[in-house]
């Protein structure tokens, strides 16, 4: 469905091509942007946050500036409120794909905002619907992947700056500097490549009190996620049950697990291996989990998006990775740990290096908390 759907897309727009006409530009005066737009549509919530340290670095080049993100339904909150975000505009492609005079009315509704610059990253994969929408920005300058990795992009004329960006020749290139590197051009200031939401104060209130809520006091809250929409990328469940089991019964400590729509099997099978009571947050709101996330002293996950969403909020992360390199993809920060099984098989990582690994960053962890607690009572 989706190959003839692409290929629908590429004999559509390749129609278009026949009427648009793009000037090249070369340059970006840095006193010429003043309203920015950031296409970053896709459904991948780690795709999404690894975009972060381009945001980040287009707040901190251009500080006056209006600054929007374009994503779709599905991550539209996650960024909600960060302070690199001056807006958030929703574009939701089912409903479009039902009444295509939507997506012009969309385009037109754009091109009133007068945006000075527009950006389209590419790291993963090239999208036609992202340089249809950047085109239909009207933005006077707009950026975007003519190859990526050696494919060619059919419809990079939508854009006046093409980037060719390939990583072949860098295969563990990380994807936050691949998302800063459609940017080239405009020279940004250097940034941190660590990950942000933007919780507010009461929604980290709020998770916390939803923890103390089932916790019973304890002091030491560890999270976990054992699922993942690849399959591949699964530590086995009762793995993750015997690491919950051993934290509530050596550290006494009280147990997160967090599921998506995706992860029935998984979340089924660790907490019935689990006699230990703890918090479960399946399909709630992204934010309201990202929120009990960052109450958490340690978040033990697969390779996949929440991994992500634990290192934006601060809290240590130990990411466990098979088939995906994790030089490209383990979030960035002294605090952060990955183990990368062998042969490439996350079912090649064993329990107990699991559990070392996760000992000695509760212990880093623990050790921070009581360094700012002396400090602050100093």
């Amino acid at each position: 469905m989706k190959f003839v759907e692409k290929s629908f897309k590429r004999m559509l727009f390749g129609f278009f091509r026949l009427f648009v006409h793009v000037r090249t530009v070369s340059t970006v005066p840095r006193d010429s942007v003043h309203n920015i737009l950031v296409v970053r549509q896709h459904n991948q919530l780690g795709d999404m946050l690894c975009a972060v340290p381009l945001l980040r670095a287009l707040r901190v080049t251009y500080p006056g500036a209006h600054i929007a993100l374009l994503a779709r339904p599905l991550n539209s909150e996650i960024l909600r409120g960060a302070p690199f975000l001056d807006e958030i505009i929703v574009y939701d492609k089912t409903k479009f794909i039902r009444s295509p005079i939507q997506v012009w009315r969309f385009g037109r509704a754009l091109k009133k905002r007068k945006f000075d610059l527009a950006i389209t990253p590419a790291t993963v994969s090239m999208s036609v619907t992202s340089d249809v929408l950047t085109y239909f920005s009207g933005a006077k300058r707009r950026i975007g992947a003519a190859s990526l990795s050696g494919k060619r992009n059919h419809t990079a004329y939508y854009y006046n700056i093409r980037a060719d960006l390939d990583w072949r020749h860098d295969p563990t290139r990380h994807q936050t500097q691949r998302n800063l590197d459609i940017a080239s051009i405009l020279v940004l200031d250097p940034v941190s490549q660590e990950l942000e939401i933007g919780l507010s104060n009461e929604e980290l209130q709020d998770g916390a009190q939803m923890i103390a809520q089932k916790s019973g006091g304890r002091e030491i809250v560890v999270g976990f996620h054992p699922g993942a929409a690849k399959i591949p990328n699964r530590w086995d469940a009762l793995c993750f049950a015997e690491i919950a089991n051993r934290c509530a019964e050596i550290y006494g400590a009280f147990i997160v697990i967090t599921a998506g729509p995706d992860d029935d099997a998984p979340l089924r099978e660790m907490t019935l291996n689990m006699p230990n009571a703890s918090l479960i947050m399946q399909n709630e709101p992204i934010r309201n989990v990202a929120s009990v996330i960052a109450n958490c002293d340690l978040y033990l996950t697969n390779d996949t998006g929440m991994m992500h969403v634990g290192a934006s909020v601060g809290t240590p992360t130990l990411s466990l990775f098979g088939p995906t390199d994790p030089l490209q993809w383990a979030p960035h920060g002294a605090q952060h740990r990955f183990i990368l099984g062998r042969e490439n098989s996350v079912d090649n990582i064993p329990v107990d290096k699991v559990w070392q690994v996760l000992g000695r960053m509760l212990s880093d962890a623990r050790n921070e908390t009581m360094l700012i607690e002396d400090s602050e009572a100093h």
